[in-house]
């Protein structure tokens, strides 16, 4: 594993994102950049977008303080020695936050995992780039009591991708690492903690060439205590979990299984999918949200200070989408659908809830390329 302290730090804005006022946002340059997270700092909301660099030929990070307007305050590239694939930013309650994803050396047959811990003021505090045998990356995390993380995501040997979760102190040192294998490809992408367990949710290859939605859980010493799949006969797919309290947990993603069935097309659209269940792995219920009009994905759900579910995703055709943020009870019952649309496509992959509302970020394709999209919502998605 290597590692190293205080890259480098920035300077950023007061601003007070209480008082803002919904907005909705994109900005970048004419190459690729994502949003792939928001540090909830002692200064306000920093977006963690993931950009290429036209001169490197590579992805790096840069971190942008946001102004009350939705605005850029000011920005600073995340200086790391390799090309950085940002992937997920997590966030701990005193606003400090790790970003997380992966790196590629010039020499490496592969990616390596990579941990960024952020301070509260949104300072570089270590970097740790773990390294095991073959190809791993990250793609959530969740925040423990001790002040470490445990990450998820999926690591590839030689014989397509395994699930990957791994756990790391406070101070960045790996305690352990787990991969999952199977006679199929799998993949985690979201991970919660409650209490002294672990809960992942991914994605299962089937024989027949479809997914299925990847439920697991673990111990915080790493040890498997159960792993389950669900599906019909299409595709479905687990993106988030979320705790909801009570040892109740739920994911979502979306499926083509079940929803919907449209005549014309003879087939189900994407539907948003969530599944409620408890510790044991028995499934409380499930839902497929959406109609015969639009795919629909969902890729990031969050528990908002209303206790309702946030999920935010995308809805649209083969051609043109739009980002969307929804709000459902925790008994998996629609509140509302809000659809955002910049240009051609756009995706809404990462919440910070907020007591008034939420701020979301993603991506927007349109005349500019593909930018940052940063959007602020009130508690009716508007």
């Amino acid at each position: 594993m290597w590692k190293c302290s205080l890259l480098t730090s920035c300077a950023f804005l007061a601003i007070h994102p209480a008082t803002a006022q919904s907005f909705t946002q994109t900005f970048g340059g004419m190459y690729a950049q994502d949003g792939i997270g928001i540090q909830n700092s002692s200064h306000g909301p920093v977006v963690v977008a993931r950009e290429f660099d036209p001169v490197q030929l590579g992805y790096g990070t840069t971190l942008h303080t946001m102004l009350d307007n939705g605005s850029i305050g000011s920005s600073s590239n995340l200086g790391t020695p390799y090309t950085m694939f940002a992937q997920d930013v997590v966030n701990a309650p005193d606003g400090s936050a790790m970003i997380i994803g992966s790196v590629l050396s010039p020499e490496a047959s592969g990616h390596d995992g990579l941990v960024v811990n952020l301070d509260p003021n949104g300072a570089v505090l270590w970097t740790s780039v773990i390294e095991l045998p073959g190809s791993q990356q990250f793609t959530a995390g969740t925040m423990l009591p001790d002040g470490g993380v445990a990450l998820c995501g999926f690591e590839n040997t030689g014989d397509g991708h395994d699930v990957l979760v791994v756990r790391l102190n406070a101070s960045g040192d790996l305690l352990w690492s787990h991969t999952e294998t199977g006679p199929t490809e799998a993949e985690a992408h979201g991970i919660t903690a409650e209490g002294g367990d672990l809960v992942i949710t991914g994605r299962e290859l089937t024989f027949s060439g479809n997914d299925d939605v990847l439920l697991m859980r673990m111990d915080l010493q790493g040890t498997m205590i159960w792993s389950h799949t669900f599906g019909g006969d299409g595709n479905d797919v687990g993106r988030s979990v979320a705790s909801i309290g009570g040892s109740i947990f739920i994911t979502a993603g979306w499926t083509d299984s079940f929803g919907t069935f449209d005549e014309t097309t003879q087939h189900i659209p994407l539907h948003y999918y969530l599944i409620a269940f408890d510790l044991q792995g028995d499934t409380l219920w499930t839902t497929a949200l959406g109609d015969t009009l639009h795919d629909r994905r969902g890729f990031d759900l969050v528990l908002g200070v209303d206790n309702d579910l946030l999920l935010a995703g995308e809805r649209g055709t083969s051609a043109l989408s739009d980002a969307t943020l929804m709000r459902v009870t925790t008994g998996g019952v629609l509140v509302w659908e809000r659809a955002i649309d910049t240009g051609k496509e756009e995706r809404l992959s990462h919440i910070l809830p907020l007591p008034d509302g939420s701020l979301c970020t993603g991506w927007s394709f349109g005349p500019f390329g593909r930018q940052v999209l940063f959007v602020r919502r009130d508690h009716n998605g508007f």
